[in-house]
This record gives C-alpha cells, structure tokens and sequence, in this order.
C-alpha cells in the first residue's frame, strides 16, 4: 500500500517501511488465507465494481462547542488509519470504493461509527461533533503489555494511581513509596526513609520505569528507584502486579511505570502551581517543611509542552515521643529538586516527536548523629554532632526520545533513552549506575470477520546497563559490571467478539555480563564474562459478557538476575554464584465486576521460581550470601469501591501473602520464608465525603498484621518479628474557584510504631536501622490553577 507522506517523514518511512509488509494485506484477503477457501464479501464485490479506484475521504472533528480535537484516533475497518490535527482536520488517502466503516475515537469522548459507501474520488464527511463522556476505571488507557488498552481488555492484574487520587495522596503524603503502599495491595510497605531496599511486589523484585525508561539497578540495588523523580511530575502510575517480561530484567515481581506529565491540549498556556508547607505536632521545633512546585504546558501549533520545577525541604523527623528519628537513610532534613520538561512535534497527523528531560536531587544535611538501637527495647535516635550526614541522591537524570508514526495498519513507536544515576550511602559508599537503551515496537492489527479482530506487538528492545559501587574517596567496592541486553518480543491480542479477549506471546533474550578485576585488601579476584539467554512467554484469557462478572485467568513469566554486586564486593568470583537468569512463574485467577454504585476486583495468585535470587546479610554485618532455593509464594488481594449515596465514597485494598522455599533441595516445601521477603497482612479503608461541590474530607485506614515465625535463637536479618501497626491520614480540601486549599494531617492519633524496615534489620548492624515511624504531621497546601 502506498502512503502519502509530508517531507517531514519522508526519512522515517523509508528507514521503518521494510517492517510492514504485512500491513498491505486487506481484511477480506486475510479472512480467505485463514478460512482456506474464497470468499465474496460486499467490500470485495464492491472492488469488483470499481476495479483500482481510491478516494480520499477527509472531514473534521470537533467537541460539542465547536473547538477543534487533536489527535483523534480514525480508522477504517477495512483499510488503513490516521489521527486528526491540530485544527481538528483529517485525510485518509488511498481508500478502496465500496461499503466500509469508518471508527472515530478519543480519551475521554464517546466513539463515533458510521457505515459509509465510497462511490466517488473525494468523500467529504464534513464536521463531526464528539460528545464528551464521564471515565470511569474500565475506560482508563493502560500500557501495560506495551500497547495503549482500556483497563478493562487487561487479563491480568493492573492498578491504575492518576487523577484525583494521585493529587490526593501527593498532597497528604508526597513520598512515592507511602503512596504506592496506600494503594497498590500487595506492595511492601514504605520504610519511611530514601531507600527501598526491601521493597517487592508479591515478594519479589519490580522494575520501575519512568516513561519506559529503567530506574532499578539490578547489578547493584541502590533501592532508591521508587525516588527517582518527584511526585508533581508525574501524571500517573501504572502498576503491573506479578511477573512479567513486557520491559525486560528486573520485572519479577511486576513493573511500576512513572508516567510523566502531559500537555494541556487546546490552549497556549496553562499553569498549575502547588505550595506546601509541613510541621510536626508532637514537637515543632526544628521540623517545618516546605514544597513548592510548578507546572507549564500548552500548545502552540504543531508544538506541545509541559515544563516543571520543584523545590523542597524537608525538616526533623520526630517520632510519636518527639524524640529526633535517627538521620541514618533518612528523609529528614533532606533538600531535593526536580526539574522536567516535554516537547512534542506533530510532523503531520499520522508522525508525533517528542523529547523528554528530567533531573532529581534529593540530598540531606544533617546536624544530628543516629544512635544504635536495642531491638525490643529502644530505637535509634538523632544526637546533635558535627559529624557530616550526607546520603540520598545526588543526581538522577534521563533523557527520551520518542517517535509515533503510523503506516497503513501499522503503528510504530521508536523510543531511544539514557539515564544516569548516582547514589550516596551516608558516610559509607555511594552507586553510579547509567541506561542506555533502544526500544522499537510496533502493532499491526487484522480484522477476522465482522467481530474478531487480532493485535500483532512485536519489536526489539535493546539495553547497555553499567553499574559499579565506590567508596566516597572513589575506591573500588565492587568490581565494574557492564550488562548488555538484545531482545526480540512478539504478543499478540485477540478479541474474539464482544466478550473474549487473549493475549498470548513470547519474549527471548540474550544476556552478555562483563565483570572487572577487583583489587580488596590486597587480594585480586580476576574479571570474568558470562553469556546466558532467557525465553520467556504469557497467556491469558478474560471474559466481559457480564458487567458484574468479568472473569479472568493469567499465566506470564518473568525473570531476573539478581543483585549480584552484593556478593561480588566480598571478593566472590562470578562463576561462584551462578548469574544466570532467576525465571518467575506467575498464575492468576480473578474476578472484576461493576454496577451503578460499586466495582471491585479481587484477584488470587501463585507464584514459583526453581531458585531464588534474593541475597542475605550473614552474621558477619556487611557480609551477603546468594539464596538460589526453590519458592513458592501465594496470596489474596481485592480492591473494592462504593458509591452508596452522591455525597460519600467508600473504598478498601486488601492484600495478603503467603509463602514457603525448599532450603534442602529434596522437592519438600517445609521452610517459611523471611519477613525480608513476605509483606504482612495489609488493609486500607478510606472515605470521601463530599460536604458541598467545592468542600469535602477524605479519611484512610491502613493496618499492617504482625509476623511472627521464627524462634529467638534464629533471629537475623529477615527473622526477626514484625509487630505491625495501624495509621489514620485525615485531609480536607475546598475549592474557591481556582484555588484549591487543603489541610491534611498524618499519623492523625500519633501512633507509636516501627516501620516493618525497621523490625526486619533488628539487631543487625548494631541496631542502627532500629527506627521509629514518624509521629503526627500536619500539612497546609494551596494550589492555583490558571
């Protein structure tokens, strides 16, 4: 099929137009090759009719005041697609007579479908009007499997965090991990501090992703991937539960993909401008704290952007005793910045550009010194010294440059990044980790018949990940570890009429590692290399006859390395500790449903692994072995929502977990595994009542069950018990035209706790881990929105 293109994407046709030979065959064709036998359908009659005569057909769209809509989504049902400019307008060339149906669509408005008869050379359909509709959750666009879906098409587990309740929690809590703890079920909870060390999703590592871009460093875990850009940069979190292999190594346990802001399209200039300011009240002195952020975007012909700054800072962390939180890894006294900014270009309707630049700082300067603490009995607490406390992250930057085009059927993405990542560990030592990667993806869809429709995702990703940890004089701790990853994907998704949908694909990769020499203490542990390859696939199937019944079954594979510098930096050789691929077995049966006034979710799922890749603290502090043990882990999650009267909303997240390993090797299940690994019982209970159109209060309830499994003459890392505990947040917030004001208050009854980060170290490192929770803390923001 030939494509008739503006100057501006002359190149990129002719450097992609070799992957889409299958695009030019037409529906009518491909039914005929899949039902081996002719068939005449009234398009191909119609052909028949007209022989080699095209038509353009063009036209307009706009919203119900008459404002032009970009980006709209036309395509034909048999033939080729295309998306409307700036000023609304659209052409589609190239178009065989006869009967066919044109499909208009859009986030946010209801889809427009007409038969139409094409007898002419020009078809001009004139203005069409889109009506706006209300979104609900199964109407929210997800790019989980790496292809844009409604939520409801999903056959697997997937929470959705944008909106108003990102803006909620970012304003009750700006710190990502205590967001996602909130509202993803079965996520660790947050370790209050700037690392995430013992964060896992169902029990096993995640991979975060910022636009596509990846943040965990594998080689190395520096656990501050979940703080790697600042919460009012970020449009929404997508959070895929449970292993998958969609964006490569890392994802055992699922992946979280920081969406960054959007432009505000349809208008030059838009400004939102958020200030908040924070004070403990179980003591105020020293602990005031403020965050004041910016956001910019519009649109200005072909161009679009969005433009955001934030500072903040963060004063003394003061318990429920008012006692000073040890500064070690903490959040206190913290300064941090961000800075992002977003350009797009649409070269011509069916050609987008966009580049993407964030930075993130978050670094703290500490007066106080951490005490050590005395499990069971005293925490750890801040003491006034002059001893220099630097830790946090002194710089993250990624850069992104993404390319959209359409070519008949075929729709391609080109997305090139680099990322950069330093990392500071108090006085101790400090990570730098970059990415640099490619990912090509493409999707080609095919029409089997008046309702089955098939999705081709296929593509290549690939990936350079150096990671190496110093000293803070910039000695050697680990050797140099240089990953380069090739990976070649194809998935497929079916829509079998209007209740079935199955995904089914297929993922390999091959893994090159190079380690350096290292030099420790006068010994030499020579570099080594090691090649291994990972094959990998998913099924899944979900039924959506019945609104208040919609099951769905999953079985996906993910895989990982492992950290393996934590081994590496005790003078290990890599051919010790096997770095091949850790592969995850994820099943999942679940029910979603929804009525006038409630919709749930609730979802079970096991998961197994032939060996672990999970790393343990020895007795000897600083000491790590490798765990490659059989494991399984199994668990429950459900999220609920009701709506029982206009003014109040009530919602829950439930999540439990459970899970046993095979430490002899002998095919028996019988060992429990470490609170290091397995998250208690967790429960969230919120409410939103709506006083009046501008005026309501919002309250949640979060209860984290104890655990408590091991005897006292095994207490180590991991083994110690949890004790659990239970928070209120309280917020309220009233608009006056476009100023929104909000008070929240934390820890809202001061509970005296440790975070379970805490309890899972004990002892270990001479209990300086040992911390408590932070006490009550209220917050004050305004927000202007222009």
């Amino acid at each position: 099929m030939k494509i008739k293109q503006t100057d501006g994407a002359t190149l990129m046709a002719l450097l992609l137009s070799g992957s889409f030979s299958l695009s030019s065959i037409d529906h009518a064709t491909a039914k005929s090759i899949i039902n081996d036998r002719p068939l005449i359908s009234s398009s191909k009659l119609s052909q028949h009719l007209y022989p080699q005569q095209q038509c353009i057909i063009s036209g307009r769209i706009v919203d119900k005041q008459g404002l032009p809509l970009a980006n709209a989504h036309i395509h034909l049902q048999y033939g080729n697609a295309t998306k409307s400019d700036k000023d609304g307008f659209f052409k589609l060339t190239n178009v065989n007579y006869g009967k066919n149906r044109i499909l208009i669509s859009l986030i946010g408005f209801q889809q427009v479908v007409q038969d139409i008869d094409i007898v002419e050379e020009q078809l001009n359909m004139g203005t069409i009007a889109m009506n706006t509709k209300q979104q609900h959750l199964d109407e929210v666009v997800v790019t989980a499997s790496r292809l844009a879906e409604n939520i409801s098409e999903v056959p697997s587990t997937v929470t959705y965090i944008g909106g108003s309740a990102l803006d909620q929690q970012r304003q009750i809590n700006d710190n990502l991990p205590a967001i996602l703890m909130q509202k993803v079920p079965s996520i660790s909870p947050s370790e209050e501090s700037q690392n995430n060390f013992i964060a896992k999703i169902r029990g096993r590592n995640f991979l975060v992703l910022i636009d596509g871009i990846p943040q965990s460093t594998p080689l190395r875990n520096g656990g501050r991937d979940l703080r790697t850009i600042d919460a009012s940069a970020i449009d929404h979190i997508e959070v895929v539960n449970g292993a998958t292999a969609m964006y490569g190594n890392g994802a055992a346990g699922g992946v979280i993909n920081y969406i960054t802001k959007k432009a505000e399209k349809g208008k030059k200039l838009s400004s939102s401008t958020y200030l908040n300011n924070s004070l403990s009240l179980a003591k105020p002195n020293e602990t005031y704290g403020y965050n004041i952020a910016q956001v910019f975007s519009g649109q200005l012909d072909q161009w679009d952007y969005v433009v955001q700054g934030k500072a903040g800072h963060t004063g003394v962390v003061r318990s429920s005793d008012a006692s000073v939180v040890s500064p070690f890894y903490g959040l206190g006294e913290t300064k941090s910045y961000n800075a992002l900014a977003k350009i797009g270009y649409q070269i011509a309707p069916d050609h987008r550009l966009e580049f993407m630049g964030n930075y993130y700082r978050s670094l703290q300067d500490s007066k106080y010194v951490g005490t050590k603490g005395d499990f069971g009995h005293s925490s750890a607490i801040g003491i006034p010294s002059d001893t220099v406390i630097n830790g946090g992250t002194p710089y993250n930057k990624a850069l992104h440059l993404k390319y959209d085009g359409q070519y008949g059927r075929t729709a391609a993405n080109l997305s090139l990044y680099y990322e950069d990542m330093n990392t500071v560990f108090e006085t101790y030592n400090q990570n730098y980790s970059d990415h640099k990667g490619a990912r090509l993806n493409f999707n080609t869809p095919f029409q089997l018949g008046s309702n089955r429709q098939v999705s081709l995702i296929y593509g290549i990703d690939l990936l350079k990940d150096h990671t190496v940890q110093k000293t803070l004089k910039d000695d050697w701790v680990t050797p140099d570890m240089d990953m380069r990853n090739t990976a070649l994907f194809l998935q497929s998704k079916f829509n079998l009429g209007a209740d079935w949908i199955l995904k089914g694909g297929l993922r390999y990769e091959n893994i090159r590692l190079k380690v350096g020499d290292l030099t420790k203490n006068g010994k030499l542990t020579v570099g080594e290399k090691n090649n291994s390859d990972a094959v990998v696939f998913n099924l899944a199937a979900r039924y959506n006859k019945y609104n208040y019944l919609q099951p769905f079954a999953s079985f996906s594979q993910g895989y990982s390395i492992g950290d393996i510098g934590l081994v590496l930096r005790n003078g290990v050789p890599l051919n010790q500790i096997d770095p091949k691929p850790v592969i995850v077995n994820n099943f999942e049966l679940g029910l979603n449903g929804k009525m006038s006034i409630w919709d749930y979710q609730l979802t079970g799922y096991y998961s197994t692994s032939k060996r672990g890749n999970t790393f343990a603290e020895t007795s000897t502090p600083g000491n790590y072995e490798l765990t490659q043990v059989p494991q399984r882990i199994y668990g429950l999650e459900f999220v609920g929502h009701v709506n029982p009267i206009r003014w109040l909303s009530l919602g829950t997240i439930l999540g439990y977990m459970d899970g046993r390993q095979d430490l002899s090797n002998d095919g028996n299940y019988d060992d429990k595994l470490d609170n290091a690994t397995l998250s208690p019982f967790k429960i969230n209970v919120n409410a939103d009542l709506k006083l009046t159109n501008r005026w309501n209060i919002y309250l949640q309830y979060l209860h984290l069950g104890g655990r408590d499994v091991f005897p006292a003459n095994e207490y180590n890392y991991g083994k110690y018990p949890i004790s659990g505990y239970n928070l209120v947040d309280f917020q309220t917030r009233y608009k006056l035209q476009k100023i929104t004001f909000s008070f929240s208050v934390n820890n809202l009854f001061n509970a005296d706790y440790y975070p379970i980060h805490a309890e899972v170290r004990g002892a270990t490192n001479e209990g300086r881990y040992y911390i408590k929770g932070s006490g009550t803390v209220a917050n004050l923001g305004i927000q202007l929105d222009l």
